[in-house]
């Protein structure tokens, strides 16, 4: 916990460098326009302004090391003067982070889009639901089944549509391990009812 007080004490200079913000909802997650060069140990840091008075601030940093860092969701509560925060493990580095309410319960969930930087950038995410305390819960992503993982390399794209979250990528076959040539994709639906996400198969 001390060390991470101690990335705490210097995240405002950090903030004086970068600010950004997002409005998720019909949005496709993207990365900021301005690439900005954060001092190390910092990877990546992203402002997400919920509502008036309300922001979470999404730091990621980790040093050595391309595979593996860690994450800091920081939530400011100014009108309440209410300050908490999250942390967690990191496997890759992060790609994108933003704001949705996707079972309409009136918490936001911050969602943390991480991408590796070998097996063709395979996906990663991590969800965090954030109730009027500031308290946290971890959301699980699902995981993908067996059989699709057979014929996964990575390269995802993921889009926002009527408050529904798209995963799409190409397959491959089984003997094509580098990811060469696609032989078709697939599309992910998600929803969250009652913190748990459940997925189906959008037909392309």
């Amino acid at each position: 916990m001390s060390k991470l007080i101690n990335y705490v004490a210097v995240l405002p200079f950090i903030l004086s460098v970068v600010a950004s913000c997002t409005s998720v909802e019909e949005k496709t997650p993207q990365k900021p326009d301005v690439k900005v060069v954060l001092p190390e140990p910092f990877h990546f840091h992203k402002a997400i302004e919920v509502k008036p008075g309300l922001t979470f601030d999404v730091v990621s940093w980790g040093r050595g090391s391309e595979l593996e860092s860690a994450f800091l969701i920081l939530r400011s509560d100014s009108s309440g003067m209410k300050y908490r925060s999250t942390s967690g493990e990191l496997e890759g580095r992060i790609n994108d982070a933003w704001n949705m309410d996707m079972d309409s319960d009136g918490n936001p969930e911050i969602f943390i889009e991480s991408k590796g930087v070998e097996k063709g950038n395979y996906l990663n995410m991590y969800v965090y639901e954030f109730d009027d305390n500031g308290t946290s819960r971890e959301l699980r992503f699902p995981d993908l089944t067996s059989s699709t993982k057979e014929n996964y390399r990575g390269k995802d794209s993921l889009y926002v549509k009527e408050g529904i979250l798209y995963r799409e990528f190409p397959l491959y076959d089984v003997k094509d391990t580098a990811g060469v040539k696609p032989t078709g994709k697939k599309i992910l639906e998600y929803s969250l009812r009652g913190n748990d996400f459940s997925v189906s198969t959008k037909t392309p």
